[in-house]
């Protein structure tokens, strides 16, 4: 009796000294994370303030930042996506020849509903939209609204009495007096390839104008023409020539020849308003810097290449949508727009009250050239054409530094490119 007395007390004693039930209370969800990639390596401490500031307003999502070179993103991009490995949103440059053939491999998302309804169709300048149009489906949203033209060092052409120039033939006559100086004329540095395609951009704009231009894009006109010829010899041969160049440009790197103009070893560099950051701030490059238009070509009128550089596209197969569509409302937001222009030096594809920003001069006089210019500007031509015709831009400059081959030969397989494009659908029609 007394053990089993003994047994009873133990079981109880042990009932009433049981831990209590655990909380049901469920700890917080992990945080989706988002894989986001850029080319803002001149401002990647800037860029990287804009997407801590957007972690730091999220209890659900992180977007994990990593910024690229325009040419170490054009050669690994493809091959990411396609591996899976690669970025859920992703800042690249629009239109058919860069972004679009990512389209056309179903590697990014469709948009068009998307952008209904989240009211971005209300936000982003409606233009843009043909810029990231392509098999009738939109895949991007428009950030950077650019222009190319010549940046100078201001202070050289004052001590040197250079005059801005006003004509192509004084454009040319201006190469061998700062040879005479001892700088480099233009700092023009064709390493990656693809800078030749602005300056082709810029003398076909100046060469046959606008609407032209628009029918040549379109397929509706030969590019095969003594014009096109003309243009690629001013630029790729006349002024090599004339030792506007440095020497090797055609193996130098691109950032190197923007180094050459912070530093005051060059006076001028060709290129376009994605450069604007870098020659406005007094941290990183030494003396003002002024913007002019490459000037007319032989008294025909001055037509500015402009339009979408570039902006956000989507990985067709991201898990995370919904937090990269967020991510989207917070890039292209009144809040983040003000410090595209400020911090990044950006001129944004949506409209932003700068009545209450300090802007500098460089960056103030792109803004207004894009308002006083847009209706008139003409085309960036590599953002518009398809990807075989860049390619014949890539191999044909090339071929012609080399001296092995013309500019007529250039411009025959330029509109052979034009025509394959054309039978299998993929030109863009800019005349409608």
């Amino acid at each position: 009796m007394a053990t089993k007395l003994c047994l009873l007390l133990a079981g109880f004693l042990t009932a009433c000294v049981a831990p209590l039930p655990v909380s049901s209370e469920e700890a917080p969800p992990a945080k989706v994370s988002i894989l986001f990639w850029d080319q803002f390596m001149d401002v990647s401490d800037r860029m990287d303030a804009i997407v801590a500031d957007f972690n730091a307003s999220q209890d659900r999502i992180e977007v994990v930042r990593e910024p690229y070179t325009v040419t170490a993103m054009r050669d690994i991009v493809r091959t990411a996506l396609t591996s899976g490995t690669g970025p859920d949103i992703i800042y690249y440059d629009l239109g058919p020849g860069i972004s679009g053939v990512l389209a056309d491999a179903g590697l990014l998302m469709p948009l068009d509903d998307i952008y209904v309804e989240r009211g971005w169709d209300q936000r982003i300048y409606p233009w843009t939209l043909e810029r990231s149009t392509f098999d009738g489906h939109v895949y991007g949203v428009a950030n950077e609204l650019e222009f190319i033209g010549f940046y100078y060092n201001q202070r050289l052409f004052a001590e040197h009495d250079w005059r801005v120039p006003e004509t192509w033939d004084d454009l040319i006559a201006l190469c061998p007096a700062i040879r005479e100086a001892g700088l480099v004329p233009i700092a023009f540095t064709n390493g990656p390839s693809w800078p030749a395609f602005h300056m082709f951009s810029i003398m076909m704009n100046n060469r046959v104008g606008r609407e032209r231009l628009a029918r040549m894009i379109s397929g509706e006109e030969s590019w095969d023409h003594p014009d096109t010829v003309d243009a690629i010899r001013k630029f790729f041969v006349d002024m090599p020539a004339a030792g506007c160049f440095p020497q090797d440009f055609h193996a130098i790197s691109y950032e190197d020849g923007l180094a050459m103009l912070q530093t005051g070893q060059a006076v001028m560099h060709p290129s376009g308003t994605w450069n604007v950051g870098l020659f406005a701030d007094p941290d990183l490059t030494t003396d003002p810097i002024g913007f002019f238009f490459l000037p007319s070509l032989d008294g025909g009128p001055v037509v500015v290449p402009g339009g979408i550089g570039s902006g956000w596209v989507v990985n067709a197969h991201t898990p995370h949508l919904e937090a990269v569509l967020e991510f989207i409302d917070y890039l292209i937001s009144e809040e983040t727009g003000k410090r595209w222009i400020m911090e990044i030096n950006v001129v944004p594809a949506f409209p932003v009250d700068t009545t209450d920003l300090v802007i500098p001069e460089l960056l103030g006089q792109a803004l207004a050239i894009i308002g006083e210019q847009a209706d008139t500007m003409g085309y960036n031509i590599d953002v518009v054409v398809p990807a075989r015709f860049n390619q014949v831009q890539w191999d044909g400059f090339a071929a012609i530094f080399q001296g092995q081959k013309t500019p007529a030969d250039i411009a025959a397989e330029l509109q052979a490119a034009m025509e394959e494009a054309k039978a299998a659908g993929e030109v863009v029609n800019l005349t409608e």
